[in-house]
């Protein structure tokens, strides 16, 4: 998949995929980081399960709220300036999370980390859909999504790593972390962004929320960001806690899992969905709802038992079929709203599912937890994969019976 991009595409384009791939990288090394250090952050400040799931929940409100204004702004300016600012100012909140004395400090920090970060997917998204062609749509966002997988999965197994050896320094980790981002702000502003300085249409937003089928996107990614939220932000502590493994064991092993199935997914279901697509209208959607529903019995099935290897061959097969989601979900919501619009589409699509799904699922699960125990709150967090499976099978019933407004050429009007 990389070869046969970056074998067609001009420099300028190539240039976009890779730094944008880099700069995605990042922000999820700085987004998944804190995760393993919730048992040093815990023993430091003597809270809850709940205050550390609040932790992720801060973050993704803030993140999900910022998403829509500035998505809006990067449909309006130069998407550069927006990214480059975006980065500084994130990462700027990772180094002062490093600061934090007391647990309101590092609440208030990563929650604006939200804000930087919130600036970047739909600029950067729509970016990639207007510099490259719509045949490689779904394979560029490939790119740009296994990106964050590696750095999402590095950023926790670093994190992991830097508390087992640096006596539960997670200070540490965040400083860290902080430091690239500065380089890659710069190298942000000297993209060549055909689609910047463009003339944009005035947004209907009535005609937007009149779509069914995105709006069957929203419910659907909604559902699987939730249960992702869950295993993502809880996935190394229910591993420490029902499968026998220390800090750095749990870190280094889920993190690879996820990491492997992760990038293997999108891969794979960016490569399936661009194929399928040029043959049927409807095939970018039915990759996504086939691949999830999937991936619900074998998440559930990790959760059983008590073998870590069971756990971990599971997970990676339930991983694996969930990521394939990404990549074509991103080319489908292109394909479904006109191109004055993507960024602003891209970042309601973020407001909604993040706003619903990963924002609600740490402080849920660890409410669940406290009251139950964390395997409960995951188990139900494994059957709303399903759910989420069955609601993108509207979105394929949507589709090929054309009861959606589809576009082209920058029209704000339907073509069929």
């Amino acid at each position: 998949m990389v070869l046969s991009i970056i074998m067609n595409l001009n420099r300028d384009q190539k240039t976009i995929i890779v730094v944008l791939s880099l700069i995605n990288f990042l922000n999820y090394v700085d987004r998944q980081v804190v995760f393993p250090l919730f048992g040093s952050i815990k023993r430091e400040f003597l809270i809850s399960d709940f205050s550390l799931g609040l932790l992720g929940t801060m973050f993704m409100l803030v993140h999900s709220l910022a998403s829509l204004p500035l998505g809006v702004l990067a449909d309006k300016m130069d998407r550069r300036k927006v990214i480059s600012v975006g980065i500084i100012f994130w990462s700027a909140m990772t180094f002062l999370s490093g600061l934090s004395q007391n647990f309101k400090q590092l609440l208030a920090a990563r929650s604006l980390v939200g804000i930087g970060e919130a600036s970047y997917a739909p600029a950067a998204t729509a970016m990639i859909s207007d510099n490259v062609p719509k045949n490689f749509w779904a394979r560029a966002q490939g790119l740009f999504n296994a990106a964050m997988f590696v750095g999402g999965t590095l950023g926790a197994m670093l994190g992991g790593v830097i508390a087992f050896y640096f006596n539960h320094n997670w200070r540490l980790a965040f400083f860290l972390v902080s430091v690239p981002g500065f380089l890659l702000a710069f190298l942000a502003l000297r993209l060549k962004d055909t689609g910047s300085g463009k003339p944009h249409l005035p947004l209907n937003f009535k005609l937007l929320l009149k779509n069914k089928a995105y709006i069957w996107v929203l419910i659907s990614g909604s559902l699987v960001t939730f249960s992702a939220g869950a295993f993502i932000t809880w996935g190394v502590e229910f591993v420490s806690r029902y499968k026998g493994y220390n800090l750095r064991d749990a870190s280094i092993i889920l993190g690879s899992t996820l990491m492997l199935a992760g990038v293997a997914g999108v891969i794979l279901g960016s490569v399936i969905s661009d194929w399928l697509h040029a043959k049927y209208v409807w095939g970018r959607a039915v990759v996504i709802a086939v691949s999830i529903s999937l991936a619900a019995p074998f998440m559930y099935l990790g959760l059983q038992g008590s073998s870590g290897f069971l756990f971990f061959f599971y997970f990676f097969l339930g991983t694996l079929l969930l990521s394939v989601y990404h990549s074509p979900v991103t080319a489908t919501i292109h394909d479904l709203v006109p191109e004055n619009a993507r960024a602003t589409a891209f970042a309601a699509y973020i407001l909604v599912i993040h706003l619903l799904g990963d924002t609600l699922a740490p402080a849920i699960v660890g409410i669940i937890s406290d009251m139950s125990d964390l395997k409960t709150g995951l188990e139900w967090s494994s059957l709303i994969v399903l759910l989420g499976g069955l609601s993108f099978g509207v979105v394929v019933w949507l589709i090929g019976k054309n009861k959606i407004p589809l576009y082209e050429g920058g029209k704000t009007e339907p073509v069929i």
